[in-house]
């Protein structure tokens, strides 16, 4: 046993030197020798990047949740204006009030509506086959 373990620990030296010394050495020409071919896994794995976790039209889905409680915000906005308009004691500022609901429930309706367009602009770029959805991108690739 103690006679092993010598002799792989002489090997294991005698590698240690030689292998870097080989290494520094020019290499000589040797006789061309094919190119050992890859296992058959390697070539049939493809070969794809990771793809980012949002893509182009996947933004859409964030934009109609940033329109969306835009729009939620706004028509609190124009509902605590029509309640102040209705404690007001003088016409004039009453109207002025409920000008600013008016205005807000209307800015409130459109961001409605825009996050609805959004979204479905987001659907529809997921459930298109890749090609078209990528002719029909509304992104710039440079």
């Amino acid at each position: 046993m103690h006679t092993a373990t010598r002799q792989l620990a002489a090997s294991v030296l005698a590698l240690t030197i030689a292998l870097p010394a080989a290494a520094a050495e020019p290499k000589e020409s040797a006789p061309a020798q094919e190119p050992k071919a890859a296992p058959a896994a390697a070539l049939d794995a493809p070969t794809r990047e990771p793809e980012p976790f949002i893509h182009g039209h996947r933004y859409a889905y964030v934009a109609g949740g940033v329109l969306l409680l835009g729009g939620v915000g706004f028509g609190f906005f124009a509902r605590g204006e029509s309640k102040r308009a209705e404690s007001l004691e003088t016409a004039r500022e009453s109207r002025i009030a409920l000008d600013r609901a008016h205005t807000a429930a209307a800015t409130s309706n459109m961001m409605y509506g825009l996050a609805g367009l959004t979204i479905a602009y987001g659907l529809l770029m997921e459930f298109l086959p890749e090609p078209a959805a990528n002719a029909a991108s509304l992104t710039y690739h440079f």
